[in-house]
C-alpha cells in the first residue's frame, strides 16, 4: 500500500511538472493549443497568437477549424489557415493536429516568417525562370543523379530535342546519345570515350571547370561551359557563337588584308597610339631607312625610333617637331618636311593625324625625281654652254677662216674678171680654179660648222664612279651646319691612295660615314675639331676613320661603342673598331672594308678628264703659218682687183 501510495505521488508530481510546463508554454509561447473528442467538440482550449496588428485567441482559430465528419473521428492534419485578428488583419497560422484514439489534440503557431519566405522564394524562381526563358544561350542543370533537373527554351531550340521529352528528366547518357543522333555533338573518333568523359563530371560536381568549342557537323560552333551548382549540381551553359566567330574571322581577315596593302607601298609608314607607342611600320619603312625590322615593336615609342631617325639624317629639328606632334593632346595640323639622308638619300616626310588621338609619318622617297630634276637643270645649263661654245666656234671660224678665204676668193674673182690683156687664158683658167675651189672650201666649212652644232659631246659620264673623296667631302657639306651650331668644326683629313674607284655599293657607304660624322658632332664639346679620313689597307681594303679629340671628362662618353655604325659596317660586310688614346686624348671610330677598292693595275683615273686643247688655226690671209714654205703655195698672194 505505501509502494502503491508513493507511485500516485511521483505520478501526481510528474503530471503537475507536465501542467505546469503547458500552462507556460501557452501564456509565453505564443502558440494556441487545443483538445477535441471525436465529435469535434472542443474538450479544452488555451493559448493566444499575437500579431503585429492584434492578437487571435483560440476561440478565433477554433471556429474556423473544419469539422469531422458525421461518421468518423477528427483526422490528422498539417494545414496553413489565414484568421482575421481582432484589428481586422489576416494573420497566416500554421496548424497540427494529431489524432489519437479517443480525442485529438492540436496546437498552432505564428507562420507570417515562413510564408515570407516561400513568397520571395517563389518570386525568386519565378524571376529566374522568365530569366532563363528569354536567354539566348541554352541552359541544362543535371541533378545528383545525373538526371535534367532544370533547361529554358534555348536548349531545346539548339539541341533539337522535343521539350516533353526533356521534361521527363532524361539522364545525360541518353541526352548524349540523342545529341548524337541529331549531329548536335563534335564528330569524333571515339564517341564512348568522349561521353565517358563528359559524364565522368558528374562523379565530382565541385570540382568540375569545363571550357570547350563544339564543331558541329552542320558548320555551326558551340561554346560549353560546365560549372559546379549549389547542393551537388551540375550546371551546362550551350553559347552558339558561330556568328560571332564569322565576324571575328572578317574583322581579322580585314585587319589582315590593310596590313598586307599597306605592307606593299612603296612609301614608308610608321603609326602611333595616342600613348606615342608604334603600332605598325611596313616594309618601306624599313628599306628606305636601312633599318632591321626586329628592332622595332609593339614596345617600341616615338623617341626611340625619332633618335633613330634624327641619327640618319640632315635636319634633326624636324625631329624635335614630329615628337612634340606625336606625343601632343591639343589639336593638331598636317605638316610636311623634306629631309636629307646619310646616304644621300632625299625624302618627303608628312605627318598626320588618326582617329583616338592616334597619328602616322609618311615617307616618300624623292631622291630620282630631285636628281631628275636636278639634271635637267644641269642639262638645261649645259645646253646653254654648248650654244655660247658653238657661237663662239663659229665666231672663231668666221675670223680665222672665212675672212681669210673671202680675202683669195675676191683676188681670185679679179684675176678672173680682168678685161686688160695682162693674163693669159691659161692664167685665167687657173684664176677660174681658184675661185672655184675656194667656193667648195666655204660650202665645206659651213657643213663643219652645222655638224659641229648638232654632235656636241656630252660634259661629263654621269655612269663614272665616285671616289672616296667625293663621300667624304659631300658628308661634311651636309653636316658643317650642325657642327658649327654646336661650337665644334668639321674638316677632311688630306687625300690619300684610298681616294680611287669604289664598287656599286656606294650608299651604304655614305651612311655608315654620315652616321659617324654625325655621332662625333653630338659628342664633341666647343672647340673641338672632328676630322674625317680615308685610306687604303692593303690593295683592296678600305679604311674610314673618324677622329675626335676627347678631355679627361668626356673619355667615358667617347669610350662607348656606338651600336648602330657597327651594325651598319657589319651589315654592309666590314668591320668596326674603336681606338681611344688616353695619352693623346682622342678616340678613333674606324671602319674596315674588305675587297671594296679596286686593284691599282685595275683602277682607272677618276674624275673628269681635261678638255684637249682647241688646235691653232692659221691665218693664211696674213701669212702667219710656220709650217708655210716658200714656193709651196700656201703663202700671201696679192693679185690685181678687177670690178
Amino acid at each position: 500500500a505505501e509502494a502503491e501510495l508513493a507511485r500516485r505521488e511521483d505520478d501526481n508530481s510528474v503530471q503537475s511538472h507536465v501542467h505546469e510546463a503547458l500552462t507556460a508554454l501557452l501564456e509565453g509561447g505564443n502558440l494556441i493549443a487545443w483538445s477535441r473528442d471525436a465529435t469535434g467538440a472542443v474538450r479544452w482550449a488555451g493559448g493566444a497568437v499575437a500579431s503585429p496588428t492584434g492578437v487571435i485567441s483560440a476561440d478565433a482559430l477554433l471556429a474556423e477549424l473544419p469539422r469531422p465528419p458525421r461518421d468518423g473521428a477528427v483526422p490528422a492534419q498539417r494545414t496553413r489557415l489565414e484568421i482575421v485578428d481582432g484589428q481586422g488583419g489576416s494573420v497566416p497560422l500554421h496548424v497540427v493536429e494529431v489524432a489519437g484514439s479517443e480525442a485529438a489534440h492540436g496546437y498552432a503557431v505564428d507562420a507570417t516568417a515562413s510564408v515570407s519566405a516561400e513568397r520571395t522564394l517563389a518570386r525568386f524562381v519565378q524571376t529566374m525562370t522568365e530569366t532563363f526563358a528569354h536567354l539566348t544561350v541554352g541552359l541544362a542543370i543535371f541533378d545528383r543523379n545525373r538526371s535534367l533537373a532544370l533547361f529554358n527554351p534555348a536548349l531545346v531550340q539548339m539541341w533539337q530535342i522535343e521539350a516533353s521529352r526533356l521534361v521527363s528528366r532524361p539522364s545525360l547518357r541518353d541526352i548524349l546519345d540523342t545529341l548524337r543522333m541529331n549531329r548536335r555533338i563534335p564528330e569524333v573518333a571515339d564517341f564512348r570515350a568522349w561521353r565517358d568523359e563528359l559524364l565522368a563530371l558528374l562523379d565530382d560536381p565541385e570540382k568540375v571547370d569545363y571550357d570547350a568549342l563544339w564543331h558541329l557537323p552542320d558548320g555551326s560552333n558551340v561554346r560549353v561551359f560546365a560549372r559546379p551548382h549549389p547542393h551537388g549540381l551540375l550546371a551546362f551553359v550551350f553559347d552558339d557563337v558561330t556568328e560571332r566567330m564569322r565576324l571575328e574571322q572578317r574583322f581579322r581577315h580585314s585587319i589582315e588584308l590593310r596590313r598586307a596593302t599597306l605592307d606593299r607601298l612603296d612609301e614608308g609608314l610608321a603609326v602611333f597610339g595616342a600613348d606615342g607607342m608604334l603600332q605598325f611600320m611596313n616594309s618601306a619603312f624599313h628599306r628606305i631607312w636601312g633599318s632591321d625590322p626586329a628592332s622595332f615593336g609593339a614596345a617600341t615609342h616615338a623617341r626611340d625610333l625619332v633618335e633613330f631617325c634624327a641619327a640618319a639624317s640632315v635636319e634633326a629639328e624636324v625631329w624635335d617637331r614630329a615628337l612634340s606632334f606625336i606625343t601632343a593632346e591639343s589639336e593638331r595640323r598636317a605638316w610636311s618636311a623634306r629631309l636629307t639622308l646619310g646616304t644621300g638619300r632625299i625624302l618627303s616626310a608628312r605627318v598626320a593625324t588618326l582617329p583616338e588621338g592616334a597619328s602616322m609619318i609618311v615617307f616618300v622617297d624623292i631622291t630620282d625625281s630631285e636628281n631628275m630634276a636636278a639634271a635637267l637643270r644641269e642639262r638645261n645649263e649645259a645646253l646653254e654652254a654648248a650654244e655660247e661654245m658653238r657661237t663662239a666656234v663659229l665666231e672663231r671660224v668666221s675670223q680665222r677662216l672665212r675672212t681669210p678665204l673671202d680675202t683669195v676668193f675676191d683676188f681670185a674673182r679679179l684675176l678672173s674678171e680682168d678685161e686688160s690683156d695682162g693674163l693669159s687664158e691659161r692664167q685665167r683658167g687657173f684664176a677660174d680654179g681658184i675661185l672655184e675651189a675656194a667656193g667648195q672650201l666655204l660650202d665645206a666649212i659651213d657643213d663643219v660648222t652645222e655638224l659641229t652644232a648638232l654632235q656636241l659631246e656630252p660634259l661629263h659620264d654621269e655612269t663614272a664612279p665616285h671616289r672616296v673623296w667625293e663621300t667624304l667631302a659631300l658628308v661634311a657639306a651636309l653636316l658643317r651646319q650642325r657642327a658649327e651650331a654646336k661650337g665644334a668644326s668639321l674638316g677632311l683629313a688630306e687625300a690619300t691612295e684610298a681616294d680611287a674607284h669604289l664598287v656599286p655599293d656606294l650608299p651604304a657607304l655614305r651612311q655608315i660615314v654620315f652616321a659617324l660624322a654625325a655621332k662625333a658632332i653630338e659628342r664633341a664639346r666647343p672647340g673641338a675639331r672632328i676630322v674625317l679620313a680615308a685610306r687604303a689597307a692593303g690593295e683592296t681594303t678600305l679604311e674610314v676613320e673618324a677622329l675626335q679629340p676627347c678631355e679627361d671628362g668626356a673619355l667615358r662618353t667617347c669610350g662607348k661603342p656606338n651600336t648602330l655604325i657597327g651594325r651598319l659596317t657589319e651589315r654592309a660586310g666590314g668591320e668596326y673598331e674603336l681606338i681611344v688614346d688616353a695619352e693623346r686624348e682622342e678616340a678613333r671610330e674606324i671602319c674596315r672594308f674588305p675587297g671594296v677598292l679596286a686593284p691599282p693595275e685595275e683602277a682607272e683615273p677618276a674624275g673628269l678628264p681635261d678638255p684637249p686643247e682647241p688646235p691653232e688655226l692659221i691665218d693664211e690671209a696674213s701669212g702667219d703659218d710656220p709650217a708655210a714654205a716658200p714656193g709651196s703655195g700656201r703663202g700671201r698672194r696679192t693679185p690685181g682687183r678687177r670690178e
